[in-house]
């Protein structure tokens, strides 16, 4: 049995030109040797995440399940009374913790993490020690693992690793949609596809699928389509796939998001039918993949929006305070524009290379930011002339040097 994808191929039959572990060298075009080189076969994929998997417990228990402890070595941790096993809370988890018990999550986990130096070599101004550990215990106790404020019989969720580390603590309502389950649909559907930009662990992945010239025909082969996915299982972020478009030349791409561009954003909450989501994600896909090229056209597009009478630094400055973007990121973004130049030239003076640069100083940042910069890209790309005069007449107007500065994070 076959099903449709993207152009008229079918699933199964794309299968029949080539492996999945053996995809010709035509059948991506678009994508350098280089960039290759750092792609996984789905079959690679998932062989790495099975292995990480491997390390995971996950628990049903309720509150009273757990005691909570301070360690021989100083850190707070909950302590499984059946096992007398001990299971250090990540931040991640710390948070869950502190919105549970309605506190600050900001104060737990600043009392967990040590403080970094800000002289001249100094490694830390200071490390967290017992003492934190202590006073930790004694605000969990008082707003978690308290009786009067809060049930200790619901049964919830704990995600733990075999190592001792606590990675979640998830509401009983909290609907796992395996990373694994999510992969092997992937592959069904987009067969002989490239993971590429993988990053994640046991718990949260994150990536792009190349989507192989067999699926999608091509107009431009420095331009290529691909899929923005992720999915966590521990309430990080959504299931998401994203059509996304990539330029091969420096492996970074934006996610498309206009109004024909549709993503796929499940839920982990509830009763949760897996046959209706797969169907769901098939469907996007299937209507996904042939916009792509449509994608790519509106990103060169963006080649004839130049800066005008701006300066560099005015436009980049005009994007942070429309787009509120940090000035760490800022200055990130304007070493991006910079490679710009040298491979554009003066080219990069436009809406295109501003979108590069952008999505380039992503491929810098933690994954989700990595798929923010991304989503960024795409919005810049799908503007209209008049959303792009007006990004122009809103750096035009900033002529003050230090708000310059203060903006990008750059001297000019």
């Amino acid at each position: 049995m076959s099903e449709q994808l993207g152009n008229g191929v079918k699933v199964g039959e794309a299968e029949g030109h080539f492996t999945d572990s053996q995809a010709k060298a035509d059948n991506f075009r678009n994508v350098s040797q280089i960039w290759r080189n750092k792609c996984m076969t789905f079959d690679e994929g998932m062989d790495k995440l099975q292995n990480q998997q491997a390390v995971i417990e996950d628990f049903r228990e309720p509150l009273s399940a757990f005691d909570t402890i301070v360690t021989d070595a100083g850190k707070f941790a909950l302590r499984k009374k059946s096992t007398g096993k001990e299971y250090i809370p990540t931040g991640h988890a710390l948070r869950q913790m502190a919105v549970a018990g309605q506190t600050s999550a900001w104060m737990f986990e600043d009392l967990s993490t040590d403080k970094a130096g800000t002289k001249k070599n100094e490694d830390f101004k200071y490390r967290r020690d017992s003492s934190d550990a202590d006073m930790l215990k004694s605000i969990v106790d008082h707003t978690l693992f308290n009786g009067s404020r809060f049930d200790q019989k619901k049964t919830r969720l704990f995600r733990t690793w075999k190592n001792g580390s606590l990675r979640a603590v998830l509401s009983d309502k909290y609907a796992i949609v395996n990373n694994v389950w999510y992969m092997e649909l992937l592959k069904k559907l987009i067969p002989g596809g490239l993971l590429s930009h993988w990053m994640g662990d046991a718990d949260s992945i994150y990536g792009n699928v190349l989507i192989p010239d067999s699926i999608r025909q091509e107009t431009d082969s420095a331009y290529g389509g691909m899929v923005s996915i992720g999915n966590s299982e521990i309430g990080l972020r959504r299931l998401s796939n994203m059509p996304s478009v990539f330029r091969a030349i420096c492996m970074n791409g934006c996610i498309w998001e206009q109004e024909s561009g549709k993503n796929v954003r499940q839920v982990h909450r509830g009763e949760l039918n897996l046959d209706t989501l797969a169907y769901t994600i098939k469907s996007n896909l299937n209507s996904q993949i042939p916009l792509l090229n449509k994608g790519i056209d509106t990103l060169l597009s963006n080649r004839s929006r130049s800066f005008g009478n701006c300066s560099v630094d005015q436009v980049l400055a005009a994007t942070a305070k429309q787009f509120k973007v940090t000035r760490h990121n800022m200055v990130g973004i304007r070493k991006g524009f910079d490679t710009e130049v040298g491979i554009l030239g003066t080219d990069a003076k436009s809406a295109f290379g501003l979108i590069n640069a952008i999505t380039r100083h992503g491929q810098e940042c933690e994954p989700n930011e990595w798929v923010a910069f991304d989503q960024l890209g795409g919005r810049l790309s799908a503007q209209s002339d008049n959303q792009w005069d007006s990004l122009k007449g809103l750096a035009t107007s900033i002529t003050d040097k230090k708000e310059v500065e203060k903006l990008i994070g750059v001297n000019v």
